[in-house]
């Protein structure tokens, strides 16, 4: 698992790139033909190439495949949450199931 300060890197620049993906997605509604500056800093302080003349919406996509490197995999993200193994945890219905097989257990019949 990483580290904290990695993690807590790792959310930073996705919330960098939000705020990227944010400004697109304003741009394209709008139709602008011209990257405003600030949206080229930003671009090019996450390495996201541009062109004149390139598309939004292909910029877009840029920043998506940039967010990519930095999501989890499925795999990293279950590493990141108590296993099923682990001891003491419970679901909460587990206790109410319990009481049912005893109930059923201690000849109560069926429970209504």
């Amino acid at each position: 698992m990483a580290a904290p300060e990695q993690a807590s890197d790792r959310r930073e620049v996705l919330r960098r790139l939000d705020d990227v993906l944010e400004a697109l997605e304003q741009l394209n509604l709008a139709e602008a033909s011209q990257l405003p500056d600030r949206v080229r800093r930003s671009l090019l302080a996450h390495e996201i190439p541009f062109e004149d003349g390139v598309e939004v919406r292909v910029l877009i996509e840029r920043v998506w495949h940039k967010q990519e490197v930095h999501m989890l995999s499925p795999r990293q993200e279950r590493r990141r949450t108590p296993s099923r193994r682990s001891a003491g945890r419970r679901h909460p219905g587990h206790d109410v199931i319990e009481s049912i097989l005893r109930q059923v257990h201690q000849g109560e019949g069926t429970p209504n």
